[in-house]
């Protein structure tokens, strides 16, 4: 029951956007009653942070699983981020978390919720990818912010470029970033 209320409000959130999603629209998309709903999450804030806790382990589950394949095949890494924009961050999923991110920015009670679960997923995706990417990084420091430039680049295109509906653009994008990092780790 969880997880189909956090699906609904995720859809809701990706499609309708944080203002506009409420108990009601998260009622009818999930196929719940409000009591229901409101048995698990009382208000939008406990909903809120609850999805954006479920949406957040699905992508650290997400990274471990790309962090098994490049320890087979380092190679892979084209591959592998090409799969990550369609997998992870072109998604309604990612959509509704950056909705969440967005209004947790202005809004200090859903700050106060959200922020302590993404700086547990930052560090969770960080210390998945940190073995793997060591070897390219000269220092603790610069592996962090490869990471972040990573992840800013992802969210950057999902927001500006794909609003664009440029697929051309996105696409030359991410090989620009192949490339670069793929020239960072034969040096």
């Amino acid at each position: 029951m969880r997880r189909r209320i956090c699906e609904a409000t995720a859809h809701c959130l990706a499609t309708i956007g944080y203002p506009g999603t409420s108990i009601k629209q998260v009622v009818s998309a999930a196929g719940v009653s409000q009591g229901a709903l409101q048995h698990h999450f009382p208000s939008k804030e406990e909903l809120v942070a609850a999805t954006a806790a479920f949406l957040l382990g699905r992508s650290i589950k997400w990274f471990t699983q790309i962090k098994t394949e490049l320890e087979k095949d380092r190679s892979a890494f084209g591959t592998v981020t090409r799969r990550s924009w369609q997998d992870q961050f072109s998604t309604h999923e990612y959509e509704a978390l950056l909705q969440i991110l967005m209004a947790s920015r202005t809004d200090p009670t859903l700050k106060k919720r959200i922020a302590p679960k993404l700086e547990e997923w930052r560090e969770r995706i960080e210390n998945e990818m940190r073995d793997l990417l060591t070897p390219i990084a000269r220092n603790t420091d610069e592996l962090n912010a490869m990471l972040t430039i990573g992840r800013c680049m992802m969210t950057g295109l999902l927001v500006h470029d794909s609003l664009l509906d440029d697929k051309r653009r996105v696409d030359a994008v991410i090989e620009a970033w192949i490339d670069i990092v793929s020239r960072a780790t034969r040096t």
